[in-house]
């Protein structure tokens, strides 16, 4: 029966594991009764220990022995020096490799406390575990090692081979990454049978991988992809498949490849029409997939694409995203087809407008090419696919490029309904609503068209837009409303508390600049669901965040109410500061289609000087200037003072020349403004007469005759606009 022998297991501790020799022998006095009556008492014990325990290695083996024998606390004697011992990352990886991933698992499960209060009799196995897991993984990932893995799959021994493929299978995507880049640089037909072999192993990890060479491959790679999908059983590559073996462009030997495939996964020889409807019907599959609003927010995958040498990349993406992704490509190989109808062109261009805008993606060379040949009337019905659809970035693509094109057919209708392009106009969404105005300018049509009445309100809404972004706090007790608003205000927003709902309704949908809005529970005349539903049917709010703070009775209604509008929250009412701001938080991220400040502040920049401009050349919009008064407003936005006073020059209103005599007099603004609003106001007189009436011509000499005592400045400004009035030139300032 073996004992313990403490003076050789300290020395080859010593040498192991750099441990001093004095811990060692202190460490081996304190375990040699407990070593000494567990190899008396059980003969097993006693063969475990008699055996060499001069490495990590020897003694986890012990170790694991001793956990399956269930002896615990000799099995943390033995398992002591090594959470000791200073191992490097390689030496961790090695006893992963060894032992296996599920006995560490186990041993760090060991380290757990039995009861309340007590130490756990594996202390240190967890961490230690942990660290050699890392290490295991990190090692199999080493670009290095992987390289030295793809080379062995062609070595001349057969054991090596399988040896290589054997390791390669726990490499995951680092090895189906590896292999598939050097399937596509080898020529010879056994290297590369080989690769395909070790490939086989890498499901499901190389999946993705082999998608993004049926995509994009070309030669010997894309007919291996096309074998490797049809061996292993790819359901998913079947429309690629089928896109294949109908492409005349391809080699009889890829597009055969291609059709062995699909026989492989039980399905018929692909024709066009096949194919065709394969495409579809997994594009139309994905996108009746999972909402965004309903997936997780960390749901994020790698997303594959090939480049054009042949080598693979890959970046996390979202799962909505990826889906965006996925459908493009399978548009884009749609439109490829051969005798592509004119619909598959159109499904190419829009998915592929909506990733150049939404994510930042080129154009494919052949949709970029695709895009230029088609006509304007098939650009519209692109665009009104996508707004129908819900693309908004792929129909803000499409505005953009009409307004480039400059064709007044962009804007023609054959049913007196308005045309895409005039329907976005009225768009809820901001930055589509703004593409469409701006295309519109560019066209500069000649003669009005169907939905013509939405440019003006475009151009005045979007001249009031600039400012610190609004927010309506509606309760029916004014208390709450004004308290509510106050800590908007604090926030950053432009608040306004409302009383009842008609108020809250008439605000919200007024305001050019609204950002949210924060609805009571018990809000009346109307009701609560009166009010979601106006502000959800009116235009300018329908994509605006909206919370519902609800009393604890009501909660369970206004949670059911928001199921399913993902831009409306319910909450119970907030009680303290933090609360609330995570509230207003939480309605901030949600929105996508609220500008910027600045840019709100371009767009308002932009729609004074296309106002500006249609007034002076002329134009055919009826009740241009309805709603006109914006500009009184926007003249005290420092930014569009240039631009307002330029618009008020040219509008002819009675209004707009009451604007600019009053800020002209108004001694508390600078003088440079003052007298930008004399010439302004000159302009106008001059352009459309004297449209004041007698009682404010009269008052303005009032004003002079009242200015004896204020500073000679006042004085010439205020006989400049008398000189105005009376028909003299201007005295110069």
């Amino acid at each position: 029966m073996g004992i313990v022998k403490p003076n050789r297991i300290s020395l080859l501790l010593t040498i192991a594991f750099g441990v001093p020799l004095c811990q060692i022998v202190t460490a081996q006095t304190e375990e040699e009764p407990l070593l000494n009556a567990a190899a008396q008492r059980s003969p097993a014990v006693a063969t475990v220990l008699d055996a060499p325990l001069d490495t990590p290695a020897d003694r986890l083996a012990a170790v694991f022995t001793l956990l399956d024998l269930g002896e615990l606390e000799v099995a943390a004697a033995v398992l002591a020096p090594v959470l000791q011992a200073d191992l490097d990352d390689k030496g961790r990886a090695e006893l992963v490799e060894r032992f296996g991933t599920a006995r560490f698992l186990n041993l760090a499960r060991r380290d757990s406390p039995a009861g309340e209060g007590e130490t756990a009799p594996l202390a240190g196995a967890r961490k230690f575990a942990r660290r050699c897991i890392e290490a295991a993984a990190k090692h199999s990932r080493d670009p290095k090692r992987i390289a030295q893995l793809v080379v062995q799959l062609n070595d001349s021994a057969a054991d090596v081979r399988n040896a290589a493929r054997v390791d390669l299978a726990v490499t995951g995507t680092a090895g189906a990454q590896a292999c598939l880049e050097a399937l596509a640089e080898e020529s010879d037909e056994t290297r590369r049978a080989n690769l395909m072999l070790a490939l086989t192993k890498l499901r499901p990890e190389v999946d993705p991988l082999v998608m993004a060479v049926l995509a994009d491959g070309n030669g010997h790679f894309l007919r291996d992809a096309a074998e490797l999908a049809g061996h292993t059983g790819m359901l998913d590559a079947a429309p690629l498949l089928a896109a294949i073996a109908v492409d005349t462009r391809n080699d009889p030997a890829v597009a055969a490849a291609a059709q062995n495939a699909l026989t492989k996964l039980n399905l018929s020889q692909a024709d066009l029409t096949e194919a065709r409807g394969l495409l579809l019907g997994e594009i139309r599959r994905l996108e009746a997939s999972v909402p965004p609003s309903q997936l997780p927010d960390e749901s994020s995958e790698l997303w594959w694409t090939l480049s054009p040498d042949g080598h693979l990349h890959s970046q996390q993406l979202p799962i909505e995203t990826q889906r965006m992704f996925a459908i493009a490509r399978l548009a884009r190989t749609l439109a490829a087809l051969p005798q592509a109808t004119q619909e598959d062109r159109q499904t190419a261009l829009l998915y592929a407008y909506q990733l150049a805008r939404k994510f930042g993606q080129p154009l494919p060379p052949e949709l970029e090419q695709m895009a230029q040949s088609v006509d304007v009337a098939e650009l519209s019905h692109v665009m009104g696919e996508a707004i129908r659809h819900g693309q908004i970035a792929a129909a803000t693509s499409c505005a953009e490029l009409l307004g480039e094109r400059g064709d007044i057919a962009a804007l023609t209708s054959f049913d007196a309904r308005p045309a895409p392009l005039a329907r976005a106009l009225r768009h809820p969404d901001r930055r589509l609503r703004f593409a469409a105005l701006q295309a519109v300018m560019k066209i500069a049509p000649p003669r009005s068209f169907p939905g013509a009445s939405g440019v003006p309100k475009a151009l005045w809404r979007f001249a009031a837009g600039a400012g610190s972004p609004q927010a309506v706090a509606a309760s029916s007790f004014s208390g709450r409303a004004s308290e509510w608003a106050g800590k908007l205000r604090a926030l950053g927003y432009d608040a306004v508390p409302a009383t009842t709902g008609r108020e809250a309704l008439e605000v919200s949908i007024q305001s050019p600049r609204l950002a949210l809005v924060l609805l009571d529970s018990d809000i009346g005349r109307p009701r609560l669901r009166e009010v979601l539903y106006q502000l959800r049917a009116a235009e300018s709010t329908a994509q605006v965040p909206i919370a519902i703070l609800s009393s604890p009775h009501n909660l369970d209604r206004a949670q059911r109410l928001a199921e399913n509008d993902f831009l409306l929250l319910a909450f119970a009412r907030p009680h303290s500061p933090e609360a609330f701001e995570s509230i207003v938080t939480q309605l901030g991220d949600l929105c996508t289609a609220i500008c910027s400040r600045d840019e709100r502040m371009q767009q308002a920049t932009d729609a004074l000087q296309w106002i500006a401009k249609l007034q002076t050349a002329g134009h055919h919009y009826d009740e241009f200037v309805r709603e006109s008064d914006v500009a009184s407003r926007t003249l005290f936005v420092p930014e569009l003072l240039e631009p307002t006073l330029e618009v008020l020059s040219v509008l002819g209103t009675a209004n707009s020349q009451r604007t600019l005599i009053e800020l002209a007099s108004t001694a508390s603004m600078p003088a440079d403004t003052r007298q930008q609003a004399v010439e302004a106001f000159a302009n106008s007189v001059e352009r459309f007469g004297k449209l004041l009436s007698p009682t404010e011509i009269s008052v303005q000499f009032d004003r002079y005759n009242a200015s004896e005592s204020a500073p000679r400045e006042t004085q010439k400004i205020l006989g400049q606009l008398l000189d105005i009035l009376e028909g003299k030139p201007p005295t110069t300032p």
